[in-house]
């Protein structure tokens, strides 16, 4: 898939309100760990803000979810 693509789709499963593992995005999104931190820092360059959570059973959640046109 394409940058845009995961983007869209990177948010679409964090706006489940579901916390994500960078491990667990990268598996879905088939992309490295290294990726999913990038594409954190570019949406939230965008104005998407991700929360981290830290330790054993952390991950991403988002702040606020976000309305995507369909």
């Amino acid at each position: 898939m394409s940058k845009l693509s995961n983007l869209l789709v990177m948010v679409e499963l964090l706006n489940t309100g579901r916390k994500y593992g960078v491990k667990e995005l990268s598996s879905y999104l088939e992309v490295s760990e290294r990726v999913i931190r990038e594409y954190k820092l570019f949406l939230e360059e965008a104005g998407i803000f991700i929360d981290t959570i830290r330790g054993p059973y952390g991950g991403y959640i988002l702040r606020k979810r976000v309305n995507i046109p369909t």
